[in-house]
């Protein structure tokens, strides 16, 4: 798959910080360049992570709430709850890692299983609460 348009590859170099070798370098990486080809599909996408279950969360996160990524995978910190729980962060961001990988395939992005919680276990296993939320993908508007 090539990208023949230069600009995006020195987009890509500013981006990241490469000297002309290190892009050269990442140019030159078969992975790399199909995930550059397909990068465009990435760009119209968010991925949604909604609240499902919450039960004990000490951080408060409660059903309906909604933490919002764009599927290049940074999180739109302020179209989401003020306070994140960095327990949550971990299953969110292998999501995401799927959800992409799914796109760079040109499969459905909306993994098969879509839900995932929080690394809390709960009361009943020695932990306080468990967050339950599921993963969903939506055209950016």
């Amino acid at each position: 798959m090539a990208v023949e348009n230069e600009g995006i590859w020195k987009l890509m170099q500013h981006r990241l910080g490469y000297t002309d070798d290190e892009l050269e370098k990442f140019k030159n990486d078969p992975r790399n360049r199909k995930i550059m080809a397909k990068s465009k599909d990435l760009l119209g996408k968010t991925i949604v992570f909604e609240v499902v279950k919450s039960r004990g969360c000490n951080i408060e996160h409660k059903v309906g709430d909604k933490f919002l990524f764009s599927a290049e995978g940074y999180m739109l910190a302020h179209k989401g709850p003020k306070k994140v729980c960095p327990y949550i962060l971990p299953a969110m961001a292998r999501l995401v890692w799927i959800i992409q990988e799914r796109i760079y395939e040109g499969l459905d992005p909306k993994p098969f299983f879509h839900r995932a919680h929080c690394d809390d276990v709960g009361l009943d296993c020695g932990g306080w609460g468990c967050v339950v939320f599921e993963a969903k993908v939506v055209d950016r508007v």
